[in-house]
């Protein structure tokens, strides 16, 4: 199979936020663009993503007022990240290796964008599933 680029499946500019804004903006941000996640940049360099999950729990189940709580305080920082010419396919690896919903897409420094996972082509998971298994099925026969 061809093994085409992310930079080919990237559809939007990925959302950006502050590092001082609030959880409740950057959610509305996130809702009235029905975005399941934010890179939280430091000037023109990712500092941290914030998702739907990490609202779910590190805000909402923790009990943490959006109003009041700044995104810098519950994002996940340095995420790990991916240049634009990584194959659609390593992408697919890394998010499954790792557990990653989103992928940051960026090249030498510059933001180009965010993978999510649900959004990945349905040809290239497909094709990958078996691989998938596969890797599953030993990572719970080695526990």
């Amino acid at each position: 199979m061809h093994q085409r680029p992310v930079a080919d499946i990237i559809r939007h500019e990925a959302l950006r936020a502050a590092p001082a804004e609030t959880v409740l903006d950057v959610a509305r941000r996130m809702a009235g663009r029905k975005d399941s996640c934010i890179l939280v940049c430091d000037g023109d360099e990712l500092a941290g993503i914030f998702t739907e999950r990490d609202l779910l729990v590190r805000v909402v189940a923790a009990g943490r007022d959006p109003a009041a709580t700044r995104i810098d305080e519950v994002m996940t920082p340095d995420p790990d990240s991916v240049d634009s010419r990584t194959s659609v396919a390593d992408a697919i690896r890394r998010m499954d290796e790792c557990g990653y919903r989103h992928l940051p897409v960026v090249d030498a420094g510059r933001i180009v964008g965010a993978l999510s996972f649900r959004e990945l082509p349905l040809v290239e998971k497909a094709h990958m599933q078996p691989e998938l298994d596969a890797r599953h099925a030993l990572a719970e026969r080695m526990w």
